[in-house]
């Protein structure tokens, strides 16, 4: 009796615990709404990628041309100015003494000149005279001799006077060209992209002062190894990547010169929707390659940890860590931790749960 009553208190332990275990069991999610995709590999564009900044193809740097202190700057970098529009003055104050000197040589040259020809003219009508008595053998041969001399004497003294006007009057408009060179003027319309100059600051010939470009006509200039020599040539499609977008485009140009130092050639390449001065990821598909790809949204970051939930066969998910490689287009090439076969949530990984269970 006491065996049995043993027994019975055991009993209901053992089904009181198996109660228990059965109203703990938490339960497995259910997971709907998302797209399970079948990996496989396939055959992926392989790409060279280097890297450029975008460039204007017309770009203007503004120099001095006369030592002297900026007195006005009427631009900053940003503004947009026109051909011919005023940038900046440089002080002219001694050009200025240097134009009046001139011009009161010019005016000097042309009192000389004027003395030259009222003489010329004198002697020209002393030799009228003088050969019409030589005709009518009044005066002789020496004396006829005497002033025809002294009229080629007159109009040589009239020539270099006239001479001497000339070579006023370029000094006076070399002066100016110099005064004009105090007013410094854009050269093309577009955009002040870099100025090397403040006001009060001393301006030297030959020193640049300020940058223009147009931002309309942009070009991308890229190096790349000489071992893609052979593989590029105009007209090969290249990817482009700033500014958070990809922009399809292609190679312009070919530049063959080899630079000794960096060992490398420049590629042109067309250009539009980005801003001069911006970064660019350049890649050219050089080859076709077997690789496995993910579509970019089933990528989800975990803190440090890339991966991507998984289903197997029994529909349960999984999330599973994987080393990427290349961006290709909307896809993301996978170097490890996926197989061909693997099932991969590509829609809807917002909804997935590890250890979920696909409905």
């Amino acid at each position: 009796m006491q065996k049995l009553l043993f027994s019975l208190i055991i009993l209901s332990f053992l089904t009181a615990g198996c109660t228990s275990e059965k109203e703990t069991a938490p339960e497995v999610p259910q997971v709907s709404g998302v797209e399970v995709k079948t990996i496989n590999k396939s055959f992926v564009d392989d790409f060279y990628e280097t890297s450029a900044t975008v460039k204007s193809k017309t770009a203007s740097i503004v120099s001095g041309m006369i030592m002297g202190k900026v007195m006005s700057l009427r631009v900053k970098e940003g503004d947009r100015v026109s051909a011919g529009q005023l940038l900046l003055t440089i002080d002219s104050r001694d050009t200025a003494q240097k134009a009046l000197g001139a011009q009161a040589g010019v005016n000097g040259a042309l009192k000389g000149a004027e003395e030259a020809n009222q003489n010329r003219q004198l002697t020209n009508k002393t030799y009228q005279r003088y050969e019409k008595l030589y005709k009518e053998n009044v005066l002789t041969k020496q004396e006829f001799d005497q002033i025809s001399t002294q009229k080629q004497i007159a109009e040589l003294e009239y020539q270099k006077a006239m001479h001497g006007v000339n070579q006023a009057r370029a000094g006076l408009g070399e002066v100016g060209v110099y005064q004009s060179y105090s007013r410094v003027t854009a050269p093309i319309s577009g955009i002040v992209v870099e100025k090397n100059i403040d006001l009060g600051s001393m301006a030297a010939p030959g020193q640049p002062l300020l940058t223009i470009e147009t931002p309309s006509n942009l070009e991308l200039v890229a190096n790349i190894n000489e071992s893609m020599i052979d593989k590029v040539k105009i007209g090969t499609p290249v990817y482009l990547e700033s500014e958070g977008k990809e922009i399809q485009s292609k190679i312009t140009s070919v530049i063959p010169k080899i630079d000794s130092m960096a060992r490398t050639f420049k590629v042109k390449i067309a250009l539009t929707g980005l801003n001069s001065g911006g970064y660019v990821k350049v890649k050219i598909p050089v080859t076709k390659k077997e690789a496995i790809t993910v579509p970019q949204n089933s990528i989800v970051q975990k803190g440090q940890l890339t991966g991507v939930y998984t289903v197997d066969e029994k529909n349960i998910i999984s999330y599973r860590l994987i080393r990427t490689g290349k961006t290709l287009g909307n896809d993301v090439e996978v170097l490890s931790g996926l197989n061909s076969g693997d099932k991969v949530i590509t829609s809807g990984v917002d909804k997935a749960v590890d250890g979920g269970v696909v409905k």
